[in-house]
């Protein structure tokens, strides 16, 4: 019996496998061919969303064979639509504590007949991908469903990075053993069979090193080292690595950095050949919406300035004196900029955000000046649209209407893009920079390292990589 036949059989099936292993692929197979009636498939994100999507269309199946959503968007959906019974207390949540009452509140639902019958009519099967991203309050979601369908799920301990804060993670042996009954899982690494089968085959080997808790050698393997012992040198050399992979014309890049400003500080420094990627609840975009809907006068001009410093070089420095001046509330006889303070002062006096988007655009237009987080300005220029166009009362709450719709169609990357393990996690990319390999735990490392099909360059301090505890 082959996995995908295996996974559908069971009733409550847990099926572990490597990165680039196939398990998407399996569990499109298991609907494909193995299904009695339309399967209920849930994952984290919707880029994982999109990938089944491919998957299932890819194989021939209908889209009537299978419901694909994140677990969020259906529980969300499913809790909303009962609101008073489940208690939600928010439908428009917005980070994870938000999120942690929507799996309350639609496993509530989960405990009720009336509800038990929709689903059982609804739906003949789940499966869940990437099951080890699970917070405990989305295993109970997956629990409760347990008691009502046949639950399979599929995902790698060893990739479980995500940090909820008080929303903890699963523990795999405690809650998958407790609830699951194992299934054998795949152990060819598919997904580097064209591109690189030498580096497959290493990453197998070194899942079994990180596995055991042991370091990762890098002598001798099919990754391009550089040295990034001394300080003085190790800022240039990465860079110098990301120039090199962005020289594979047409081919995807991921820079990968331990820490969000440290993405953003790389990013500043590759001349506009990198964007930032950024997380889908990011904090800038929220803070400086609440910032610009609130104030006004000077004040909201400031706040339009600050934003685009977060955003792009140059802001800082050129446009200093204007800043100083707006922020003591004057404006400033300056010789240079004299568009940039125009287009602040339209803001100044204008309360219905129209000067916002142009003076966001005028600022790009100070020489030399780089725009490195992409997506965090677009996304802001969305969300004034939106409150124009009237589709959104304000900006804070236009901020989440580009979000959550971002969060449903998927975002396009740049062709070479920085980002953390986090942000990256789950999506594959053709060549790989792992800047900061020896500041890595052995999750975050091996999410790393699995994210490139056809070359991985790395700079650490050694050629053997301990990899850092908890």
């Amino acid at each position: 019996m082959d996995e995908a036949a295996a996974l559908a059989k069971s009733t409550r099936g847990a099926m572990v496998a490597a990165a680039g292993c196939g398990k998407t692929h399996i569990i499109a197979k298991a609907v494909a061919e193995h299904s009695r009636g339309k399967d209920l498939v849930l994952t984290h994100t919707h880029a994982g969303v999109e990938a089944i999507r491919r998957r299932l269309a890819k194989i021939c199946v209908t889209p009537t064979a299978a419901q694909v959503d994140t677990i969020a968007g259906w529980a969300l959906r499913l809790a909303a639509a009962f609101p008073s019974t489940s208690e939600l207390p928010n439908v428009k949540p917005r980070n994870s504590a938000e999120y942690s009452t929507v799996y309350v509140a639609a496993s509530q639902l989960l405990g009720l007949r009336p509800i038990q019958e929709i689903i059982r009519a609804s739906y003949s099967g789940v499966y869940v991908d990437e099951y080890q991203d699970c917070t405990i309050d989305q295993h109970e979601l997956v629990v409760a469903l347990l008691d009502i369908l046949p639950c399979r799920i599929v995902g790698d301990p060893l990739q479980g990075i995500f940090d909820f804060g008080d929303n903890k993670a699963i523990q795999w042996d405690e809650h998958v053993g407790s609830s699951f009954e194992e299934v054998p899982g795949p152990t060819t690494p598919w997904r580097w069979t064209n591109s690189n089968p030498g580096l497959g085959a290493w990453l197998i080997d070194v899942r079994k090193k990180l596995a055991a808790g042991q370091g990762v050698n890098l002598q001798g393997t099919p990754v391009r080292w550089l040295d990034g012992s001394d300080p003085k040198w190790r800022r240039s050399r990465q860079l110098a690595a990301c120039f090199a992979a962005a020289g594979n014309d047409g081919e995807s890049v991921i820079a990968i950095h331990k820490w969000s400003h440290q993405c953003h500080a790389v990013a500043s420094r590759l001349k506009g050949a990198f964007s930032c990627v950024e997380a889908i609840d990011t904090k800038d975009l929220y803070d400086f919406a609440d910032l610009i809907d609130t104030k006004n006068g000077f004040a909201r001009a400031v706040a339009v300035l600050d934003f685009a410093a977060k955003c792009m070089t140059k802001v800082k420095t050129e446009l200093r004196t204007i800043r100083e001046a707006l922020d003591k509330s004057r404006v400033p006889a300056v010789r240079r900029y004299t568009a940039q303070l125009n287009a602040l002062l339209v803001v100044r006096d204008d309360d219905s955000l129209a000067g916002v988007r142009l003076a966001l655009q005028a600022i790009r237009q100070v020489p030399g000046t780089v725009v490195y987080r992409r997506e965090l300005l677009h996304e802001m220029e969305r969300a004034v649209v939106a409150v124009l166009s009237g589709e959104a009362g304000g900006l804070t709450d236009a901020a989440w209407l580009v979000r959550n719709r971002s969060r449903k169609l998927g975002r396009l990357l740049s062709r070479c893009a920085v980002g953390t393990t986090l942000l990256v996690k789950g999506l594959e990319f053709d060549h790989v920079v792992l800047l900061d390999a020896d500041a890595h735990d052995a999750k975050n490392l091996y999410v790393a390292l699995t994210r490139a099909s056809k070359s991985l360059t790395i700079v650490s301090g050694s050629q053997l990589i301990v990899p850092h505890s908890n």
